[in-house]
């Protein structure tokens, strides 16, 4: 036998043999199952539970209790069929869709005995689904250049980030330094600037309280002066009577026994006694009778000057006579107290002598000096808890997300903007007007055990009415842009949100080709 002619033989055997073997094993069965599977053997179930003739495998009968002697038919209803679906994807069915007269499988193989007009779309089926995978894995591969960038990032902003933290630390002791020697020496030129302040004030205080009480007596002189008509040096109960606006009843009269009250029981009293017991209780409503409506002032220059010829001039001269009784008056005022303000009642402190007034203003320079230190200290100790709390967060296997840190998104929808602050918060705002709801706070990755970055918990956030604390899970999908794409609410105030964004990109999976076997 020529070399050539071996060939011919060999070739044809190896389809012979592959022939045999695909008219041997039993429709319905996958490539991984077909050992079991063999026409010159018994056949034993799956599951070990009976062993049956080769030739009762497909026989519309259910013989094994797993039903896996009839893959090709619907005897079983636990049956399952493959369909091997060259072209597209290989997929299990019930074997109770065994010829049912509905095309199950894109290559028609379930429908081998029912006469129903299937096509097979399954190359058609494959090729729309490679061309959707190629477009997510190019999606993915541009996704993956930015992720790579961000990693980088990554890296390079936490390397400066320790940096900046060490040594803002160590500016820190520095700057406490600084401000626990201003405060000492605030302190110490806070203590003569009190003392001499304290000083000044009550010099002030004794001084009005000696005016006040000077004004008192004068007008408790005035008064006695005016109520003791006779002048006999004494106050009787009958003097008192002429003034009905001390009346402690309300009937408008001033009666003797009202009256001897108000001399606690005696008929008469002294100048003292008037001014330590009577003139206390009766000051708020005694009406001096000089106090009454009287003459304009201008008829007081009047009679000062009866010989005015003309009654202009007499006006401005009237006019003048009392600019200057107001001006003797305001003298007068300069003498007994404050400027502008009626005897007894409160005036201003007057200013700091100028002594006091350099140890308030060598205080004020120190204390000045000491905020500034101590806000700049603030600011220091804020930034050192930022970039702690920032280097401490979990930003993903090779820090990936942190670009994400400290920026927010929104998603707008007819009623609500939902405002995502990844590793802050989550929140949702009415279009229409009102306050905004808190609808978590970050907590945690919440993905799965294989890919624990797929998705962040969001919790705590506002109480619904009688019911928990809102929270959201945001779940993280592969894209080209970093976007809130959605929202819901699947349960009562459990609300969930796809965002997409490249630190969430995985290097796609090698496309699989369709197999072509026509040989077959």
């Amino acid at each position: 036998m020529t070399m050539r002619t071996l060939v011919l033989v060999v070739g044809l055997l190896a389809v012979l043999g592959c022939r045999a073997v695909e008219v041997k094993r039993p429709r319905g069965v996958s490539l991984s199952n077909r050992v079991f599977y063999d026409e010159a053997k018994p056949f034993t179930c799956l599951d070990g539970s009976k062993t049956i003739p080769s030739d009762r495998v497909n026989d519309d009968y259910c013989d094994c209790v797993d039903g896996t002697d009839e893959p090709g038919t619907s005897a079983c209803s636990n049956g399952k069929f493959h369909c091997t679906n060259a072209g597209y994807r290989p997929m299990y069915i019930p074997s109770s869709r065994v010829n049912d007269g509905i095309c199950d499988c894109c290559d028609t193989t379930d429908e081998y005995n029912s006469g129903a007009n299937c096509q097979n779309t399954c190359r058609e089926m494959g090729r729309k689904e490679r061309e959707e995978l190629e477009k997510k894995a190019e999606m993915a591969r541009e996704g993956m250049l930015l992720k790579q960038k961000y990693i980088e990032d990554s890296r390079k902003g936490r390397e400066e980030k320790q940096v900046r933290l060490q040594e803002m630390v160590e500016k820190r002791q520095s700057a406490q330094s600084e401000v626990d020697s201003l405060l000492a020496k605030k302190e110490e030129a806070e203590t003569p600037e009190k003392e001499a302040k304290d000083a000044h004030k009550k010099e002030w205080e004794e001084r009005r309280e000696a005016e006040k009480a000077a004004f008192e007596k004068k007008k408790s002189l005035e008064a006695f002066t005016e109520l003791d008509e006779n002048s006999d040096g004494t106050l009787s109960t009958q003097e008192l009577l002429s003034h009905s606006e001390l009346d402690s009843d309300g009937d408008g009269s001033l009666s003797d026994q009202e009256a001897q009250d108000l001399l606690s029981g005696s008929q008469s009293v002294d100048v003292s006694t008037f001014q330590d017991s009577v003139w206390p209780q009766i000051k708020e409503k005694y009406k001096s009778k000089s106090e009454a409506p009287s003459s304009p002032p201008v008829e007081e220059g009047t009679d000062s000057h009866p010989d005015i010829p003309h009654e202009d001039d007499g006006d401005d001269d009237g006019e003048e006579g009392g600019d200057e009784e107001d001006d003797d008056d305001d003298l007068d005022e300069d003498h007994r107290g404050p400027p502008g303000k009626p005897q007894g009642e409160e005036s201003e402190m007057p200013p700091y002598d100028d002594a006091t007034q350099q140890l308030i203003d060598a205080a004020e320079a120190v204390r000045t000096e000491y905020e500034i230190a101590s806000k700049s200290l603030r600011e220091m100790e804020d930034t050192i808890r930022n970039l702690e709390k920032e280097i401490s967060l979990d930003f993903g296997s090779q820090g990936e997300f942190s670009y994400l840190y400290g920026q927010c998104y929104e998603l707008s929808t007819p009623e609500y903007v939902y405002r995502l602050c990844p590793f802050n918060r989550v929140t949702q705002k009415p279009k229409a007007g009102g306050s905004e709801t808190n609808l978590g706070i970050w907590n945690t990755w919440a993905g799965t055990e294989n890919d624990k970055f797929s998705a962040m918990k969001y919790d705590q956030g506002t109480g619904c009415w009688q019911g928990p604390n809102r929270s959201t899970l945001v779940k993280l999908l592969c894209g080209k842009e970093t976007v809130v794409t959605s929202t819901s609410e699947p349960s009562r105030c459990e609300y969930l949100m796809e965002f997409y964004t490249p630190a969430a990109c995985q290097q796609p999976a090698e496309i699989p080709q369709p197999e072509d076997h026509d040989e077959l």
